[in-house]
């Protein structure tokens, strides 16, 4: 049998337009596909490609798969394909090695999701919870969690093999309360980080977590579920000596911005606009992200690694000489050499996408085009790295660049 491979990276102009048609395969039907809108996006930059497999003259692929980053050995990447069989599939020898060359120096494993199989549940104590890797009998609980949270359907929906030993991810783990599952967060790895080259950075840049989906019952989200999770993440970082967690959020959801920003001491330098192309219950406006890196070997963020860290929101006048840079929709001028600027936040966007969606466009518009003209790893650009209140008022607190920000 005559085999042949193309790989699609995801920097192609075309990306989208590949994953739809490959998505749209009458074979790939049946197949326990990753969600699109990831592949289109967060998947596509942190380094993965597609990967389609033809045999002989067949104009329908005998194989899609997609290629995850997995890990760098002595500089050698090495990446997991996840492939799905639309056909009878030749030894996995022949696929290794039919498909290595397109991809050289880097090696790859292949992976077939009907054998992602062994979870192995773990147990750590975090304060009143329980957190560990999944058992097969909690991966309901996670779908389940998630369609809840954000009114997505089985499409839209992470496969179970993801979570298996066989797969290997960055994260998977659980919060469990009196037996129950009351949170999740699923990771994957990552090559590299553009936005910080050739920054004098003591940190491992080559391999990075990109953590990707988390959610937390809403009767235990101000319970520190999600800061927990996100602690022992760090902390299975650390021991792989990875240095960089990565993740995108929503600049617009304050609860969220003071998990991050107040409690976790990330910090934000890129955003993303229309990032998502779905609509649901948290994003009825365009989805717009920015992109944060955690750094758990700075002295920033080693206060947010203690058993029960504890960081009250502070008021705006902390930041003197602090610029503000709108006020609620309306942008208002500003210094552009202000030593901090404040983006005001809704109270509650969530809700202010339901019930006032012309102002939360509004907003996002706004907030958007600020984004775009602020944030940024160089000099004369600025940082987000704080929260604070004024009067009723939100805000996230950008700092102006300067790299001892992401070593203190």
């Amino acid at each position: 049998m005559s085999l042949t491979w193309t790989v699609i990276g995801g920097n192609a102009a075309t990306w989208a337009g590949q994953v739809d048609a490959l998505y749209a395969l009458p074979a790939m039907a049946t197949q326990p596909l990753v969600p699109a809108y990831f592949v289109k996006t967060s998947f596509a930059r942190m380094g993965g490609s597609l990967a389609v497999l033809h045999a002989g003259s067949r104009p329908a692929p005998l194989g899609v798969g997609l290629l995850f980053p997995r890990t760098i050995v002595a500089g050698q990447p090495i990446y997991t394909l996840r492939l799905h069989a639309l056909g009878p599939l030749p030894g996995l020898e022949e696929l290794q090695a039919t498909l290595e060359p397109h991809l050289a120096p880097a090696r790859v494993v292949i992976y077939l999701p009907e054998v992602g199989r062994t979870f192995v549940a773990t147990h750590r104590s975090s304060d009143t919870f329980d957190i560990g890797a999944p058992s097969v009998a909690e991966l309901p609980a996670i779908r389940r969690l998630r369609g809840v949270i954000w009114g997505l359907g089985d499409a839209e929906a992470y496969p179970d093999d993801l979570h298996s030993a066989e797969f290997g991810p960055a994260t998977s783990l659980v919060a469990r309360r009196h037996g129950h599952v009351v949170g999740f967060l699923l990771g994957f790895f990552r090559f590299g980080l553009p936005a910080l080259e050739g920054l004098p950075l003591p940190y491992r840049l080559d391999l990075l977590v990109e953590s990707q989906t988390m959610g937390v019952a809403a009767a235990y989200r101000s319970a520190g579920v999600a800061a927990a999770l996100k602690r022992e993440q760090a902390r299975q970082a650390l021991a792989r000596q990875l240095d960089v967690i990565h993740w995108t959020a929503d600049p617009l959801q304050f609860p969220n911005a003071v998990l991050n920003f107040s409690k976790l001491r990330a910090l934000a330098g890129e955003f993303y606009p229309d990032y998502y192309p779905f609509r649901n219950e948290l994003n009825r406006i365009t989805a717009s992200r920015l992109g944060l890196i955690w750094l758990p070997r700075s002295a920033r963020a080693q206060a947010a690694l203690e058993a029960a860290p504890h960081r009250e929101r502070h008021d705006l006048s902390r930041f003197a000489g602090c610029a503000i840079l709108n006020d609620g929709p309306n942008p208002r001028p500003y210094r552009s050499d202000a030593p901090h600027l404040a983006l005001e936040v809704p109270a509650d966007w969530t809700a202010l996408q339901r019930d006032d969606p012309r102002t939360a466009a509004a907003w996002r518009a706004t907030s958007d085009m600020l984004l775009e003209a602020c944030l940024g790893f160089a000099p004369g650009r600025y940082l987000i790295g704080d929260t604070a209140l004024e009067g009723g008022r939100r805000y996230l607190i950008a700092h102006r660049f300067d790299p001892a920000l992401l070593l203190r």
